[in-house]
């Protein structure tokens, strides 16, 4: 009857109980007499799962170990024979790590039996735990053998799992059993079969376990103790070696061992060294580890130990060292491997290497610690072969040493008696060492004076002493110093050295005298000098770099040269300084601010510091270069302003020959129109493009700094007045539709004038209000002032805008340079500025970020303005006959135009498309004066006028110009032409030059 389906109100025969009391007493105390090692041991745990079925009434029973070890595969001790062999062949396959299985007994219905143990119950209400960490035992994929009595399949009944616990508490394996009938938890009584043969288990593994560790244990200590002995027994380093690595190899029954040393000088060297092989095992030969590829390298940096399992499935987190080892293992036709660094004293000097060629090895603990404790034994034993080896080569050193010291170098016994001296000390007493050897000290070492012995003194007080005195015998100075040598049984005698410092004495005053000249070098020098510390601070400076910065060499000593740098360059002088102590020199452009806050610019060569061959710090050479920046700035503007000037000049010349047809048709139409709508019309287009002419004129007049023409005493007044209307749109309600406000204040204190051109100064105050109103985009206040002071006026306009930086500030007034983005063309205040100077005048504009800005312009003063005199009536005079008129121009629109003005004067005028064609005409007609384009293709204006004056005399010449009529300065004009006009040409231009030709006819 199933103990699972027993209740406290059933009996149970005591005849079965007896029966099943003796079988279990005889089970375990065959168990308890069993061997602990051997066949026998093995064969009792393969029948033990069969002993536990038949003493309990549960159908299966698997008794398995669990090891800490990847991949946790577990070891099956036993198991029933109703376990089918698919299910025995996963169960050993599957991992199962001890962490896991332990924490599953906690989740099963513990069942106590006293001090023997527990057991733990999962009824199906609990399955969830089991298939949580045992997901594949054996429920749906493999087909089980029905039990013989028609019962349910085993894996559908309740589980029983039994820990085996040793003494010490160390959870060693299970016994796992299945009940097919479920629902009903057993109780102590029908569990304690299975927990005791459990505890007798756990114990018999236990002491098995213990007696394969002693076991281990003595055949690696009798392996070391081994090595031990030859290592004390010979300093040889290879028979070491050839013992270590074929001692090693059969101990672990391994198909190789070999030493791959390492030769800083050689890495790439592809030898072993004292290679064992097991019967049959052919030799590595060259296919063995490279200390430049990755196996190498993580031996080399991670001096651990690299056990690899299977070469060709062998999972690392680096996938090249994965794919050397599966190439190392196809080379060499090695499954497994260990790599053990040999490091001596803390250097890494090779490896030592084991091979499994004939099957897949799982390394197990012991085996990597007798490969370790090799690896420290062989250590060892290089570190005192080398030493022995190190200490050989000192004794010959110091011997050789002793005698070449330029000191002589004394040894007194106790008793003052010399009992070695090298050569320079003999020839101190001007002998050989031998003559000295036997004598007292103070028959050598002797001062005079009747002063005492130094070596007496030592002696006699047991500590050093150091004098420097000049013998009357040798006449130079010594220093002699003399110490107590002491071993553990006191002092043994005294060692003395007497150096000859005439040598250095004069080396000190040639270096006294060397160091002056070079601090007197370096404090005439113009540059600023200075030595930097790695960190950036001043380690010493020249007079020139403290008055570069305004400093005193006293405040410069221990600063930050950070402290001094413009902020937003911090960081690219902090890279020099690295770059030059890595050993790169370099020269840069340094922004840096004076003691008085004032921002300078320095030229500053940074080069290592080197002291003995060690870089120390930085050497800065600089050379304060702001006024030259300041003056290539001045020539790069002036070559921006030449370059406008020719790029204005062709535009302007083009420009003016499409202006001079639009304004001339807009005058002839207006001449003929009556009608008021169209009459409007071209009065605009007329004001248009005489607007356009005029900014032409004078971008012209700014890119070629011509003076200003026509200038007459304009009120300042007015004009601001004018430019502040002007703008108000923009001020005032484009501003209230957003949302925003501005307050525009005008104050003028005096009724003051200047000369000028009152369209250009309204274009310039015009411009610097748009500019502080864009300057204020949350709104604000515009100040605008107007004030007489020392014969000149001052204008101011303050804006509470976001202000701008200096490098803004310093390019404000650079053709093209705006800061409006897209929206900017940055000719606004580069034309004023040119407006400005032409009216002999300055601007310039003080500002911080944040703090607003103020444009200030400084125009002369030329008092108050007088009122303006009628004009004087002129009577009429009596108009002289038409003139006959050539009109010369290779621009149809333009000459067309031209003529048509010409003829609505009442003269009779004829066409020529260019100087050839206009030459034509003169041979066959007569004409009274000539209007002739200056820039035409074949033969310009000039080559044309020149023509003319050549051939007719009389003949007058009109040069038309887009070029302005400074063109008639050219140096080819010279006199060629009677008048130039310039485009576009309005009908009073053209009138009066009719009016005047007409009159010196």
């Amino acid at each position: 009857m199933s103990v699972s389906e027993t209740t406290t109100a059933e009996r149970v025969d005591s005849e079965e109980l007896l029966d099943a009391s003796v079988r279990q007493l005889e089970a375990l105390t065959a168990l308890a007499a069993a061997p602990v090692s051997g066949r026998e041991l093995e064969q009792l745990f393969e029948g033990l799962a069969e002993q536990i079925t038949r003493l309990t009434d549960y159908r299966t029973c698997l008794v398995s170990l669990f090891t800490d070890e990847a991949p946790y595969c577990p070891r099956l001790l036993s198991y029933s024979a109703n376990v089918p062999a698919e299910y025995v062949e996963r169960f050993v396959a599957d991992a199962y790590p001890r962490a896991a299985i332990h924490a599953l007994l906690e989740k099963g219905e513990r069942i106590e039996v006293g001090a023997l143990g527990f057991a733990a119950y999962y009824p199906p209400s609990r399955y969830h735990w089991l298939d949580a960490t045992v997901p594949d035992r054996g429920k749906a994929e493999i087909e089980r053998r029905a039990p013989a009595d028609g019962a349910r399949p085993w894996h559908d009944g309740d589980e029983l799992v039994v820990p085996l616990l040793a003494h010490d508490g160390e959870f060693l394996g299970i016994i796992s059993l299945d009940d097919p009938r479920s629902g009903r938890a057993p109780d102590r009584r029908s569990v304690l079969p299975a927990v005791a043969f459990a505890r007798q288990t756990a114990q018999l593994i236990a002491r098995w376990r213990d007696a394969e560790r002693l076991a281990a244990q003595a055949e690696r200590e009798a392996l070391i103790n081994r090595l031990s002995h030859a290592i004390r027994a010979t300093l040889n380093l290879p028979e070491i070696m050839h013992t270590a690595t074929h001692e090693l190899g059969r101990a672990l029954a391994a198909s190789r061992a070999y030493i791959r040393p390492f030769d800083p000088a050689r890495p790439d060297a592809s030898h072993v060294m004292y290679e064992y092989l097991a019967p049959g095992c052919r030799g590595v030969g060259p296919y063995t580890i490279s200390y430049s590829r990755p196996v190498g390298q993580f031996l080399m940096t991670r001096l651990k130990t690299l056990v690899v399992n299977d070469a060709r499935d062998h999972d690392d987190d680096s996938p090249e060292m994965n794919a050397q080892l599966k190439e190392l293992g196809g080379q060499s036709g090695t499954r497994s491997m260990v790599f053990c660094p040999l490091v001596v004293q803390g250097r890494f000097r090779g490896t030592l290497v084991i091979h499994q060629t004939d099957r897949v090895r799982r390394w197990e603990r012991d085996d990597i610690a007798l490969i370790e404790a090799v690896a420290a034994q062989l250590a060892t034993g290089v570190a005192q072969a080398e030493l022995f080896e190190m200490v050989t080569r000192a004794k010959r050193a110091w011997e050789v040493t002793f005698d070449a010291m330029s000191d002589g170098i004394f040894i007194f016994s106790n008793e003052r008696l010399l009992a070695r001296v090298n050569r320079a000390g003999a020839a101190l007493e001007g002998v050989e060492p031998s003559e000295l050897i036997g004598r007292r000290c103070c028959d050598i070492l002797r001062r005079g004076g009747g002063e005492s012995c130094i070596i007496e003194r030592v002696a006699a007080e047991g500590r050093g002493m150091t004098i420097e005195y000049t013998p009357e015998r040798l006449g130079r100075p010594l220093l002699v110093t003399a110490e107590p040598l002491v071993d553990s049984s006191g002092q043994v005698g005294t060692v003395c050295t007497v150096r000859d410092l005439s040598e250095l004495r004069r080396v000190e005053t040639l270096a006294r005298e060397r160091q002056s000249l070079l601090e007197n070098v370096l404090e005439s020098a113009r540059e600023a000098i200075a030595a930097i510390s790695p960190e950036g601070h001043i380690m010493w400076c020249n007079s020139a770099a403290a008055g570069m910065s305004g400093y005193s060499k006293e405040e410069m000593i221990g600063r930050s040269i950070y402290e001094m740098i413009e902020e937003g360059e911090v960081e690219r002088r902090r890279e020099s300084i690295r770059r030059a102590l890595e050993g790169h020199a370099r020269t840069d452009e340094v922004r840096f601010r004076t003691r008085t806050g004032e921002m300078r610019c320095a030229l500053a060569d940074t080069a290592p510091l080197v002291v003995e061959g060690r870089t120390t710090g930085v050497l800065t050479i600089s050379r304060d270069i702001t006024e030259q920046k300041q003056e290539r700035e001045r020539a790069a503007q002036a070559d921006k302003l030449r370059a406008l000037g020719q790029l204005a000049s062709g535009v302007a010349h083009d420009f003016n020959n499409a202006l001079a047809a639009i304004l001339g048709r807009a005058q002839l139409l207006r001449r003929t129109t009556s009608d008021p709508q169209v009459a409007r019309g071209l009065d605009i287009i007329q004001t248009a493009a005489e607007d356009a002419a005029a900014t032409v004129r004078r971008i012209r007049a700014f890119a070629q700094q011509s003076p200003g023409e026509g200038f007459a005493p304009v009120e300042l007044d007015g004009l601001l007045r004018d430019a502040v209307e002007i703008t108000r749109t923009r001020w005032e309600n484009d501003a209230r539709a957003r949302g925003l406000s501005y307050d525009v204040r005008l104050e003028v204190d005096c009724a003051a004038s200047t000369h000028g051109n009152p369209s250009e100064l309204r274009e310039v105050f015009v411009n610097l209000i748009v500019n502080a109103i864009d300057a204020m985009p949350e709104g604000g206040r515009l100040s605008i002032t107007c004030r007489c002071m020392f014969a000149r006026l001052q204008l101011d306009f303050t804006d509470t805008g976001v202000g701008m930086t200096e490098d803004v500030r310093a390019r404000i007034f650079e053709p093209f340079y705006t800061t409006k983005g897209v929206h900017g063309t940055g000719l606004g205040l580069f034309v004023s500025y040119g407006i400005v100077e032409r009216h002999g005048g300055h601007i310039e504009v003080t500002s911080e970020r944040g703090r607003g800005a103020t444009f200030t312009l400084d125009l002369p003063y030329a008092g108050t303005p007088a009122p303006a005199r009628a004009g004087v009536a002129t009577s009429a005079v009596e108009s002289p006959p038409p003139l006959s008129i050539l009109v010369v121009d290779d621009e149809q629109f333009v000459r067309e135009t031209l003529a048509e003005m010409v003829e609505v004067f009442g003269h009779r005028v004829r066409l020529a498309d260019g100087g050839r064609a206009a030459l034509a005409l003169l041979e066959e007609d007569a004409f009274d004066l000539v209007f002739t384009d200056l820039s035409m293709p074949g033969m310009d204006g000039w080559e044309l006028a020149r023509e003319i004056r050549r051939r007719w005399p009389a003949l007058r010449v009109c040069i038309v110009t887009g070029y302005g009529k400074e063109a008639g300065a050219s140096p080819d004009a010279d006199g060629a032409a009677d008048a130039v006009i310039g485009k576009p040409f309005d009908f009073a231009q053209v009138e009066a030059t009719l009016a005047r030709f007409k009159k010196e006819r």
